[in-house]
């Protein structure tokens, strides 16, 4: 299996496509804690330029890291010591929701060095933002799910039988719109992200959207405004990153486009992978 040993551990990552081709794409999963497996349909952007994912560290494949390493930084510098690696002087840059953040973090860090464009699917750029969403759409579930949601995080049972059942609830809306593959998905996270689910409750919380942990006040809505380069925002049209918020960014970035993807919610690849690999393909196919 294809690792890349550095500094800070081991990376797990998968490559597909050949580098003679268009300008090569990284594409970073969601979480933190997370692998590669939601996004790995993104491989088939592969005829047209060399795709890379990977699981980052603590997650997936790659190796465990120390609870002091749970943090941005980390995951910057991991991304950055990949792009060394692999040699990449140039490149797209995509992710899906904290993998947004990510991709914002290190194309604001290291001053956009070497990246051509970014991709944005289901982003989250703050923390009350996403809250504020997620609770709008909790009023929308009925009224005994809510009261669960409610009194759980009130008295600190979210590991409780009657949160998970309300959790699948919000999920099945506006997570992953499948009740098969959400159930698949997540037996296979809890099989591969043991580590991972320590990382995505330390840094997130205990569901998708309650944030407890220390991304509870994070905001990066303001360096939106420094992206110079072309930016593709994506959501789904139940999304819980809500298409009226991704707009809302949208707006704050110049030569950026924005498309809802109709009868989605979050995991976008495996509800309707066709239509988001058209979506991706034709925004950097037009800027090559």
């Amino acid at each position: 299996m294809p690792y890349v040993k550095h500094l800070l551990g081991k990376t797990y990552y998968i490559t597909q496509g050949r580098k003679t081709s268009g300008i090569p794409l990284i594409y970073l999963h969601g979480g933190p804690g997370g692998t590669h497996i939601m996004n790995k349909e993104v491989l088939n952007l592969s005829k047209d330029r060399k795709i890379y994912i990977y699981d980052q560290l603590g997650g997936g494949k790659s190796s465990v890291t120390a609870k002091k390493k749970w943090n941005i930084k980390t995951f910057v510098d991991e991304l950055d010591l990949l792009v060394q690696h692999w040699e990449l002087e140039e490149f797209h840059l995509g992710g899906g929701s904290w993998g947004t953040t990510l991709a914002l973090e290190y194309y604001l860090r290291k001053k956009g060095r070497g990246v051509r464009s970014l991709i944005f699917q289901s982003p989250m750029f703050s923390a009350h933002d996403w809250s504020k969403d997620a609770n709008k759409l909790i009023l929308k579930l009925p009224a005994k799910t809510q009261k669960v949601i409610k009194y759980c995080h009130e008295i600190d049972a979210t590991d409780s039988k009657v949160y998970q059942a309300a959790k699948m609830t919000f999920y099945l809306k506006h997570v992953l719109r499948n009740e098969k593959k959400l159930k698949e998905l997540m037996k296979k996270s809890a099989d591969t992200m043991k580590n991972g689910v320590k990382i995505y409750n330390y840094m997130w919380g205990a569901s998708e959207f309650k944030p407890t942990g220390t991304l509870k006040n994070y905001n990066q809505v303001g360096g939106l405004k420094n992206i110079n380069i072309p930016t593709l925002f994506v959501c789904g049209q139940y999304d819980e990153a809500t298409p009226e918020t991704v707009m809302k960014y949208h707006r704050k970035v110049n030569n950026s486009q924005m498309k809802v993807l109709k009868g989605c919610s979050h995991a976008v690849f495996m509800e309707k992978p066709k239509l988001v690999l058209k979506t991706f393909r034709d925004f950097l196919l037009q800027l090559e």
